[in-house]
């Protein structure tokens, strides 16, 4: 969640519209970002949207449970993939980087968030970037550690369904 923050700093200088969704039968409701074009699949039936308290894009809560997703997009503009990577690395405080992937215009970070002496909250987040550089679209995932097997799946369905920032 603090990882989210920066994020959320850097996205914040900008409004975003309200988002496109439509429903489907298959527990998965296609997200379209119009501000900044990126899309993403939701799984609504386990989630519901909530108050993203401020933060630009959208919030999900696991409905009876402790897992959340929140996706958003912002500008770019003058920022490398190294220099936004750093700042998310290095902003979270209370974070235990364990995985570090990426490429020219995308990012995995993913670890633990600190609740005291255990490490007992997984994050995943990817940060994508637009052809020209100029925005960028993120989705991060926290889960308790405990519950880790039920949640790869989640992972890897955003991780196959989330695009980046038209550009």
């Amino acid at each position: 969640m603090l990882r989210l923050a920066a994020l959320v700093i850097i996205a914040s200088s900008t409004s975003i519209l309200p988002a496109a969704m439509a429903q489907t039968n298959s527990g998965w409701q296609p997200y379209l970002d119009r501000t900044y074009g990126f899309s993403a699949e939701l799984p609504l039936g386990s989630f519901e949207v909530v108050e993203a308290g401020g933060t630009p894009g959208i919030a999900l809560a696991e409905i009876e449970g402790e897992a959340t997703v929140n996706l958003y997009g912002g500008p770019a503009a003058g920022m490398t993939r190294e220099a936004l990577e750093d700042q998310l690395e290095t902003g979270a405080k209370l974070a235990t980087n364990t995985y570090k992937a990426g490429g020219d215009s995308w990012f995995v970070l993913s670890g633990y968030y600190d609740g005291g002496d255990t490490e007992d909250t997984i994050y995943y987040t990817k940060v994508m970037f637009s052809p020209d550089y100029q925005t960028f679209s993120a989705f991060e995932i926290t889960f308790p550690a405990e519950e880790k097997p039920r949640f790869e799946a989640l992972v890897e369905h955003f991780e196959d369904h989330f695009t980046r920032p038209r550009g």
